[in-house]
């Protein structure tokens, strides 16, 4: 049966046809877009008609770039977040309940714990956490997602003690005077992945992904790209798996992780194999200066990419720092595109979170997209103010410089590093204003253009540009006959409603293959 969608105000983000009142659904995919007369005379005599209520119907959100299994860890992890706890004694105190209703044996996670919002302004260390849970193994991750603490049994079922070197691409932080690791772990999320193994079992796994899937359909996402640096073979399994169940209610692109490349070529794994629900993505290569210096060198990112490209594999280049950013830059200019393979979407800098304006030219040159996460400025623009320094500002995540230069852009979250709703980014893309109503400086001219070109420019970076960072733009990404049937009706139009109400927007009705998989409680007629 036909699907009709009525009564609506249609942001197709197709240049072609970039407004509609109704769309027809045949079965996945979208048969029409135009007015109702036009969209009943398409559909089926017996057509499922959805009044809309003038409400704005959009594309389904693409988040271009998160961590699924860690954003689900987080979810039932134990949150040691800014807004949970305000110091190590609060924190202790947290670890020390959860360990209280925690069988042995079990670890115990904590998530999002920052220490420049700690009162001590400092790192926990194992000390702190084996006074309060000394019979269970403790890891706690940083906000940013670059750091973890492990208390002593952690450390132990890690392999990690006096004589352990650090490895290439991490740091294990070690007391001055006796050699002894603290607790505290930098970059080394792959180095502990390797070591433990997984923590959660395939059940906890199943109801955590369910749990985020009901809230990204809220939020309006449809499509997720995982940027996990250490996928592999297990991973994709495991992502077949919550597909095959339908625990996942959401489409799924895994980036390869550079290490497992050649395990998943083995098994004839290569970009773009799969299907509309889960297929594989780009490889993932991370760039780091944790040690102090770009980890790996330059001409062994060359390499990287190369190899990757030779695959038939674009790269997704993790670079935070502006010395990362020029040196990913300078890499993807020399080596050039992926050759032999139909439709592979470009190479990508993932982040760019510093770049400055000298900067943005190389970065057009790469011919590389970029992929960054505007919701950094809301969630952690008030600690930028306060701890960056102030020349560099107006440089972090120059979203406005950097489509000015005509550099293509999409959005995506980083969760867990924040939270997954696209939306206080949207807010944070136009406005450049951070949680506490604060602004970072220096937002360009984006005001002349007018209130509905920023916001479309802002959404069309979470759907067609998403579309197109996966290469799947032929199937998604915009409100056009012949793609998917993923769509979302809003319960405010991002187009009119002034600047502060961007962050709170939410979906009444969101649409995943033309099914409905969120209803917030819209009345058919």
């Amino acid at each position: 049966m036909d699907l009709l969608l009525v009564n609506a105000r249609v942001l197709t983000m197709d240049r072609r046809k970039p407004s509609a009142t109704a769309v027809v659904i045949r079965g996945d995919t979208i048969a029409a877009v135009g007015d109702r007369s036009t969209a009943e005379a398409s559909a089926g005599n017996h057509a499922r008609t959805i009044n809309c209520q003038g409400l704005t119907l959009i594309p389904g959100l693409i988040d271009s770039h998160c961590h699924i299994l860690a954003q689900v860890a987080a979810i039932q992890g134990l949150d040691c977040g800014p807004d949970s706890v305000s110091s190590i004694a609060e924190l202790a105190q947290a670890v020390h309940q959860r360990a209280a209703q925690t069988p042995i044996g079990h670890w115990i996670r904590g998530y999002g714990y920052d220490d420049t919002a700690l009162a001590e302004s400092r790192h926990p260390n194992r000390e702190d956490l084996d006074t309060v849970a000394p019979h269970h193994a403790v890891r706690l991750n940083h906000r940013s997602g670059h750091a973890s603490v492990l208390n002593s049994l952690g450390l132990q079922l890690a392999g990690i003690h006096a004589d352990t070197p650090d490895p290439p691409e991490g740091v294990i932080d070690r007391n001055p005077v006796t050699g002894q690791p603290t607790g505290l772990l930098l970059d080394m999320a792959g180095y502990l992945r390797d070591q433990l193994g997984r923590t959660s079992s395939d059940t906890e796994v199943e109801e955590g992904v369910k749990r985020l899937s009901a809230h990204l359909l809220g939020y309006g996402v449809t499509s997720v790209q995982d940027a996990g640096p250490s996928n592999g073979l297990s991973q994709w399994s495991t992502f077949s798996r919550l597909r095959d169940t339908g625990a996942i209610g959401f489409r799924t692109t895994m980036m390869a992780g550079f290490p497992q490349l050649q395990d998943l070529v083995s098994q004839d794994l290569q970009w773009g194999t799969g299907d509309d629900r889960t297929r594989v993505g780009h490889v993932k290569i991370m760039l780091t200066l944790t040690t102090g210096q770009l980890y790996p060198p330059p001409e062994t990112l060359r390499e990287m990419v190369e190899e990757s490209h030779h695959l038939g594999f674009p790269v997704a280049v993790h670079a935070v720092e502006q010395e990362a950013v020029a040196a990913v830059a300078q890499v993807l200019s020399q080596v050039g595109l992926v050759s032999g393979s139909r439709g592979t979407p470009p190479d990508r800098i993932e982040h760019c979170s510093e770049c400055p304006a000298a900067l943005i030219e190389l970065v057009r040159e790469s011919g590389a997209m970029v992929v960054t996460q505007p919701a950094f400025i809301y969630w952690n623009g008030d600690r930028y103010l306060e701890q960056v320094e102030p020349d560099l500002l107006p440089h972090l995540y120059p979203i406005a410089s950097l489509r000015r230069a005509s550099v293509p852009v999409a959005f995506g979250s980083d969760a867990p590093v924040v939270r997954p709703n696209p939306w206080p980014g949207i807010y944070s893309a136009v406005t450049r204003g951070t949680r506490e109503g604060r602004h970072i400086p220096e937002w360009s001219d984006a005001g002349t253009t007018g209130h509905d070109a920023v916001v479309l420019d802002a959404l069309r970076m979470h759907t067609s540009a998403g579309a197109t960072s996966e290469g799947s733009s032929r199937r998604k990404g915009s409100i056009s006959p012949g793609k998917l049937a993923d769509l979302v009706l809003l319960d405010a139009d991002p187009t009119s409603v002034e600047y502060h109400r961007l962050k709170d927007i939410r979906s009444v009705l969101t649409i995943l293959g033309g099914s409905i998989a969120w209803n917030e409680g819209l009345k058919e007629i």
